[in-house]
């Protein structure tokens, strides 16, 4: 089935999607500036928000009978998508070359990585659109122009090779239309779904979002809450199906099917913010709102852009939380992945771990001025905050405890030489080192147990310098960031700050080992850690 002329499609969208024919449902955000109708086998996915082009992506829900048989691990890796695109072509060309004499400066660059997001998910024709394909090869439908047949050429795949199509759109100098991918048994089908889909696209008449816009305006007509605007931007942003709750510092969307979970979530989260700004006292005021997105499942994380091998992670750059409802998770895992867990099941206790640790890096991000501290810093305090024990009464934190995903590793390091990150090592290493996949976990256990340490032993305790080497770091890489900031006036931007994040960084570790054996200091570490009292034994694995 070939795209409809254009001059066709224009004489019928006007009553395209005042009802969805068999097989398709209406998009329903009233917020979005297109109007379309989509497959029932695909579900609405959020989308991140700094994306500045789709407006909707849709990934299929319910697997058809073409697909099967396709080995399950190539179509997780190709799980068909569909996604609703629009932007305005851009109405002149850049201009280059110096400046005359009178002329306004050049604007600054991007100040924050989400201000550098924005401006790099921005297109301003159909040139730099097509960038996005870098992957796939795009050939125009020799009858219809604006049909474009995507193929993959990025290395060999056995089995069914992922096939795409791509339906363009123009109305004035708005490009819109709809893309998207699947595997080859399914190419047919999935051809005239895509198809469909663009035929129904129209533009979103001005003043069709003043009910749902209505709506959301008397959820905050109170003024209890601050940061109303963005909380508002959050929720017209929702894809179907997803809800969310207010807190005081929060705004949790989510789309897990635990209200309880919910619940607690945004009580704990509450308290262990409480914690962190005991701690460590921001620089400044803190009135952000900070989004903590609540996936269903693992695998809906995935497919959000969690990062492979991760349980939840703070992205900075979209100012969002991200982890899933593990106790939900746990109930679609297959008979196999089951039989593998053995005794360790995921529960809300999973949830709420991941929640402790990610919502430090979100709050130290804001508190020491818009940037990481050594990933040691803030890895190991992440995890030692996993360990948090709260009150099932007051939600206050009662005490901190060890870490359970990382205990194990960190013992076998400490007493066997397993692959042992050395102190100096650990404290210097940069991100790349950090977070290289076949060494990670040994950093994350290594950044928790000399935490756990420094915050814990006796022995730390008794001598003044090991004890201040958490807070001096803390004063110092806060208080050096803000005075190299100074230097560069009111307008530093993204690449400046880099800079100064990195000699902050420096400039801390020095201060906080001015004065420090580091051979007697990482003795100490190990003995303690072997010596420590492991509360899950029969969790570790046996040694041989």
């Amino acid at each position: 089935m070939r795209l409809a002329p254009l001059a066709s499609i224009l004489a019928v969208c006007a009553t395209a999607t005042t009802q969805a024919p068999p097989g398709f449902k209406t998009y329903e955000n009233k917020h979005a500036p297109l109007q379309f109708i989509y497959p029932v086998v695909f579900k609405e996915m959020p989308l991140p928000p700094t994306e500045q082009v789709e407006v909707a992506k849709f990934l299929l829900d319910k697997t058809p009978e073409e697909l099967k048989k396709v080995d399950p691990r190539l179509l997780k890796a190709f799980t068909p998508e569909l996604t609703v695109f629009r932007f305005e072509r851009a109405l002149t060309a850049p201009t280059t070359g110096v400046p005359a004499a009178g002329d306004a400066p050049e604007p600054a660059g991007p100040t924050t990585v989400k201000e550098a997001m924005v401006a790099q998910s921005r297109v301003g024709s159909w040139e730099e659109f097509v960038k996005r394909f870098e992957r796939w090869e795009l050939r125009a439908d020799p009858k219809d122009p604006d049909l474009f047949r995507m193929s993959w050429r990025e290395g060999q795949l056995a089995g069914e090779l992922p096939v795409g199509y791509v339906a363009r759109r123009l109305d004035g100098n708005t490009v819109f239309g709809v893309y998207g991918f699947t595997l080859g048994g399914h190419e047919k089908r999935f051809r005239t779904q895509l198809v469909k889909m663009a035929e129904s696209l129209k533009l979103a008449e001005g003043g069709g979002d003043e009910l749902a816009a209505a709506a959301i305006d008397r959820l905050y007509a109170s003024g209890k809450y601050r940061g109303v605007e963005a909380r508002k931007a959050a929720r017209r942003a929702m894809a179907r199906g997803w809800k969310a709750l207010d807190t005081e510092n929060y705004l949790i969307v989510h789309h897990s099917k635990s209200e309880e979970l919910i619940k607690r979530i945004g009580r704990e989260i509450e308290a262990m913010r409480a914690l962190y700004t005991e701690l460590f006292p921001p620089v400044g005021t803190m009135d952000s709102v900070s989004v903590v997105r609540v996936c269903r499942t693992a695998e809906e994380y995935f497919q959000y852009g969690g990062p492979p091998n991760s349980g939840g992670y703070w992205h900075p750059g979209n100012e969002e939380l991200v982890f899933f409802d593990y106790s939900y998770t746990q109930k679609t895992l297959d008979e196999e992945t089951k039989k593998r867990q053995g005794r360790n099941k995921l529960t809300n206790d999973d949830s709420l771990l991941v929640l402790y640790h990610e919502a430090f890096h979100q709050y130290i991000h804001y508190a020491i001025g818009e940037f990481s501290p050594h990933d040691w810093f803030n890895e190991g305090y992440g995890d030692y905050f996993s360990g948090a024990v709260l009150s099932d009464t007051t939600s206050r934190v009662q005490r901190i405890g060890p870490s359970e995903w990382r205990i194990h590793l960190a013992k076998d390091m400490c007493e066997f030489g397993e692959d042992f990150v050395p102190l100096e090592r650990l404290l210097k290493a940069e991100r790349a080192e950090f977070y290289h996949p076949k060494r990670a976990g040994h950093y994350y256990a290594a950044a928790w147990s000399f935490l756990y340490f420094l915050k814990q032993s006796d022995e730390v305790k008794a001598n003044a310098k090991w004890a201040a080497l958490l807070d001096t770091y803390f004063n110092t890489v806060k208080d050096d960031y803000q005075q190299r900031i100074r230097q560069f006036g009111e307008n530093a931007d993204l690449g400046q700050k880099m800079v100064a994040g990195h000699e902050a960084r420096k400039a801390a570790l020095t201060a906080a080992l001015d004065g420090i054996d580091l051979v007697e200091l990482e003795a100490a570490w190990k003995k303690w850690v072997v010596e420590l009292k492991d509360p899950w034994p029969h969790l570790r694995k046996k040694r041989k």
